[in-house]
């Protein structure tokens, strides 16, 4: 165990706090301390403070922005503010999915609290230092390829845990990813997320998704403007994309931008030579490969060669 882990099994509460304390997030945790303000009056006893300022900012995107706060207690949180839309229900599928994670993995972005007012919807999780796209752009290759299979290990063990409660994460990619103090990484973002019901393997939905970071069953079903067939392979092919994306420091395995749909609906993987190590490659293969038969299990992937001695 890590002293982290050490900390919260031997339920040393103020020990935790500490270590779980940010680095990337400290100016803006010291500002909103001397802030104290709660601009969350309807959560007062769960919040300590929070302040919708750009100076509390750490992301944005679309018609959501996500600020620092604090907790009673002193726990980091990051706060996702959502304008309200009435036809726009990520939200709360987000929270319906993290209400139904009753177990905590450390391979989840931990939930805390969900709210809603007449103009936003806030959604309170724990604060993580960067996203997956932070760091593979920060780190050196030499160091991605070190600590990279444990990074996937980690996003496939996320990958495990959620298909074995029915859920589908189905919008998986680097910015989804978290990573926290301990540099763990964490699957976050469930706004598209499907439950499978007990007898359930596939979900037939209208496709939704980040272009370039879809399964070829996602996109085809897009080109024909009809629902497809979502599956927990659909999930792992991705990871498979992200794997390669760690692996290389930011490449992706269908070639740049502007030809990533076609060749992942063509099943042309045609950047798999950059992966020098040949397990790797082999291991990449295995997870993107076009039939999605043909691809492993999440708990299958976690058991291959390509982890044991690394």
């Amino acid at each position: 165990m890590s002293l982290l882990e050490w900390s919260i099994h031997l339920g040393h509460d103020e020990i935790t706090i500490i270590l779980k304390r940010s680095v990337n997030h400290r100016e803006k945790i010291q500002m909103l301390k001397t802030r104290n303000c709660n601009q969350l009056a309807e959560v007062e006893t769960l919040m300590q403070a929070f302040v919708a300022k750009n100076q509390f900012k750490i992301g944005d995107g679309g018609f959501s922005c996500v600020y620092v706060g604090l907790m009673k207690g002193g726990s980091e949180v990051a706060v996702k503010r959502i304008l309200v839309q009435s036809e726009d229900k990520t939200v709360e599928n987000e929270k319906e999915i993290m209400s139904l994670i009753e177990t905590n993995s450390p391979f989840i972005v931990n939930y805390r609290h969900f709210h809603r007012d007449d103009n936003f919807m806030y959604l309170i999780v724990d604060l993580c230092e960067e996203n997956l796209r932070e760091l593979v752009h920060a780190c050196s290759i030499e160091h991605l390829q070190e600590q990279g299979p444990r990074m996937i290990w980690e996003i496939l063990s996320g990958l495990e845990f959620l298909h074995g409660k029915g859920l589908l994460h189905r919008d998986l990619k680097p910015s989804n990813v978290l990573v926290d103090i301990e540099g763990r990484m964490k699957l976050a973002d469930f706004g598209i997320s499907r439950v499978l019901d007990d007898d359930e393997t596939t979900v037939e939905t209208f496709a939704k998704g980040t272009p370039g970071w879809m399964p070829p069953e996602v996109i085809e079903a897009i080109d024909k403007e009809e629902k497809g067939p979502f599956k927990r392979k659909s999930d792992v092919q991705v990871a498979g994309m992200i794997a390669f994306f760690i692996l290389t420091k930011g490449e992706h395995p269908f070639g740049s931008k502007i030809n990533w749909m076609q060749n992942i609906l063509e099943g042309n993987p045609v950047n798999l030579e950059k992966l020098r190590d040949h397990e790797a490659r082999r291991f990449v293969s295995y997870l993107i490969n076009h039939k999605i038969d043909d691809r492993p299990y999440a708990h299958e992937a976690l058991r291959d060669s390509f982890f044991i001695g690394r």
